[in-house]
């Protein structure tokens, strides 16, 4: 595989990589402090419903700031992403490694946030007229305006796209170390 281009493709994506962190987590926090939902005849922000009203069970803040965390979690990635790649004095297996490793950290790190996405969806809002899921009020026109149930499904589409991307750095990544491995071996012999 030529070196030059996979390290252009990798600076390209962390870039790519680092826009939709920050895009994800911007979206978190307007999101969450501008978007209204209408309960029981009365406007409360999400961030209000999640934390301060007592609509949510105690978890539900807990898992909205694990999401933000694991949100600037991956921005950190790809910034490190992006470091490495722009270095450009990894030898190639362990540049095949690192790419490797950065599918493994895309994959798992997307089905432990798409775990709390759907957990933090899951989440009851009980005001003692109204019992919906989280998500449900999200969907629903007579609670959430469309924004709000766009702005929820971009969460979905962005880890999708993680775990889409993760296969493809793993499998590229143990295709080249294995493509090397089978060099170094033919060598020795």
């Amino acid at each position: 595989m030529e070196r030059k281009v996979i390290l252009k493709w990798v600076s390209i994506f962390s870039v790519s990589f680092f826009i939709l962190s920050i895009v994800e987590l911007l979206d978190l926090i307007v999101f969450s402090t501008v978007i209204s939902m209408d309960l029981d005849g009365q406007q409360f922000t999400i961030i209000n419903v999640i934390f301060q009203s007592g609509f949510m069970s105690i978890h539900a803040p807990l898992l909205w700031i694990i999401l933000l965390c694991i949100i600037c979690a991956f921005v950190a990635l790809a910034l490190s992403i992006y470091r490495v790649a722009k270095k450009q004095i990894i030898e190639d297996y362990n540049l095949a490694k690192f790419l490797l490793l950065i599918g493994l950290f895309l994959v798992i790190g997307g089905f432990i946030k798409m775990s709390f996405i759907v957990l933090l969806g899951k989440n009851i809002i009980n005001t003692g007229l109204t019992t919906i899921t989280f998500q449900n009020a999200l969907y629903s026109p007579t609670i959430t305006p469309v924004i709000g149930a766009i702005m929820w499904v971009y969460f979905i589409v962005v880890v999708c796209s993680f775990l889409i991307s993760g296969l493809i750095f793993g499998g590229i990544g143990l295709q080249w170390m294995l493509l090397i491995q089978n060099e170094r071996d033919s060598q020795e012999q």
